[in-house]
């Protein structure tokens, strides 16, 4: 057995049936990667076997993670999570540190962590660079030395794993990773929670609900569709080659060249927090605004005030972001539940307003808690009824044309996730950063992506967003926006 394969303690075969909600996820990776200092690189070895053996325990607990994708009939709905007597995870190290191409970790910690898109390459396993596919792992993890320290980077199926399952596993992985270290013996951390019972329950219709009738969702050939489940690998050569065709026809579109598209941080003292929520909120105390609220919303207001879209005929913004259902569901979804438990939830609003210096912060901020305060889970079971009864060749997803269009905005909040909090024990500690790994160019021309990450050690937060060189020099130097954020890094 190669010291690179993890296998759980025992292993039994088994089909696990994933629900409606995993199937209609995107067919692809969530991928980070952490980034860890290292006063000694002699330890790389050592520190890969401590967490090899951790994924060990995390995999006892979770045994789905060792398993492979299984499309059992023509129906796309009919997905499920093969674990044989030999499923494994496979857990490569390599030691980058004499590469020059790959910058040490000083170098990086004092460029604020820029995950350009060779780092993406060069750290991550090659499978998680593509659409996930029939016979793809549920995990991938791959562990990196570089100068000075270590790059950890993750790759989690998205058929199983939204955030709120991203970070449970992490949770586990880093618990057990920190009893190996100070020797402890091995102990449960995943809650009792029934994930078997609760995939059926998010795959079963609903009796007396409405029609699913909503103008942000349409109906869609399966095959062109986030449903479809491609029963054969793409290689990364066909993933960029598709992407570079889809790229093309969108410029096409536009009419014209769209501009370079960069990643920004943005970093927000906690102290820069408690203030922007408190002037999203303004003087009235009846209009409650959370934190997350106020972040969001000063994005979607500056990015409008700066862009000025409605002098070229905009009338409307649309705001479009996942949320997790787990505790709006009754009765709720423990957190601790391995799989999708995801809806998505639009604002949609009047331009002109959010151009407004004066007011637009705190009417975006308001827009964005009236969107989240008004979601309703009889919609959901709406569309969960449809989709559980569509015949094969349809499917009810999002239309994604209208995160086409550079007015818009596409938002995802991770700030929950403990990445950066987590200690891993007395080998590795804390994640100096956590960065995720999806290259700037593949948004080009597009809705800004605004990706709100773990929160800091501190309390503060990092906010990832794409950006042109243009609208990233421009937020800088805008009088709003300046008085919280500041930028930590831009790479393509």
């Amino acid at each position: 057995m190669p010291d690179t394969d993890v296998y759980p303690t025992q292993q039994q075969e088994k089909l696990i049936r994933l629900s409606i909600c995993d199937t209609y996820s995107p067919k692809v990776w969530v991928t980070q990667t952490h980034f860890f200092p290292l006063k000694n690189q002699d330890d790389f070895i050592r520190i890969h076997e401590v967490l090899r053996e951790g994924l060990k325990r995390t995999l006892d607990e979770i045994p789905a993670l060792a398993g492979t994708i299984l499309r059992e009939s023509d129906d796309p709905r009919d997905i499920s999570i093969k674990i044989e007597n030999d499923s494994h995870i496979e857990f490569p190290r390599e030691d980058l540190s004499q590469q020059e191409s790959i910058p040490s970790f000083s170098t990086l910690e004092a460029d604020g962590f820029p995950m350009k898109a060779d780092l993406v390459w060069a750290f991550s396993k090659p499978e998680t660079l593509t659409p996930t596919s029939e016979g793809a792992r549920l995990l991938a993890v791959k562990l990196n030395l570089i100068k000075g320290g270590l790059a950890l980077s993750f790759g989690f199926n998205h058929l199983l794993a939204d955030a709120s399952t991203v970070a449970e596993v992490e949770r586990i992985w880093s618990l057990h990773s920190a009893d190996i270290s100070a020797g402890r013996e091995q102990q449960r951390y995943k809650g009792e929670v029934d994930d078997s019972a609760i995939r059926s329950r998010l795959s079963k219709p609903s009796d007396g609900v409405g029609p699913f009738t909503d103008e942000h969702w349409k109906l869609f050939p399966t095959e062109f569709s986030q449903l479809h489940l491609s029963r054969t690998a793409v290689t990364k050569e066909a993933a960029l080659s598709t992407l570079e065709q889809t790229k093309e026809a969108h410029l096409a579109a536009l009419g014209g060249k769209v501009e370079k598209t960069l990643w920004a941080i943005w970093e927000f003292s906690p102290e820069s927090l408690v203030q922007l929520k408190k002037d999203a909120t303004g003087t009235d105390a009846a209009q409650w605004i959370s934190t997350m609220d106020a972040l969001v919303g000063l994005f979607w207001s500056r990015f409008s005030a700066i862009k000025q879209k409605s002098k070229e005929g905009h009338d409307q913004s649309l705001l479009l972001f996942p949320i997790n259902i787990r505790q709006r569901l009754q009765p709720a979804i423990p957190a601790q539940y391995i799989g999708n438990a995801v809806d998505i939830v639009f604002a949609e609003t009047s331009l002109a307003e959010l151009e407004k210096s004066e007011s637009g912060l705190q009417y975006a901020a308001r827009e964005v808690r009236k969107a989240v305060a008004g979601y309703s889970t009889s919609a959901w079971a709406a569309w969960l009824t449809m989709a559980a009864g569509l015949p094969n060749d349809k499917a009810i997803c999002p239309d994604p044309v209208r995160l086409l269009a550079t007015h818009n905005l596409g938002f995802n909040d991770y700030s929950k996730s403990q990445s950066n909090t987590l200690d891993w024990g007395s080998d590795l500690g804390r994640a100096a950063r956590t960065r995720y790994c999806k290259p700037a160019a593949s948004l080009a021309g597009c809705a800004p992506a605004v990706i709100v990450n773990p929160r800091l050690f501190d309390g503060g937060l990092e906010v990832a967003t794409t950006v042109t060189e243009e609208l990233c020099a421009a937020l800088q130097k805008d009088a709003v926006f300046e008085k919280y954020g500041k930028l930590t890094t831009a790479y393509l």
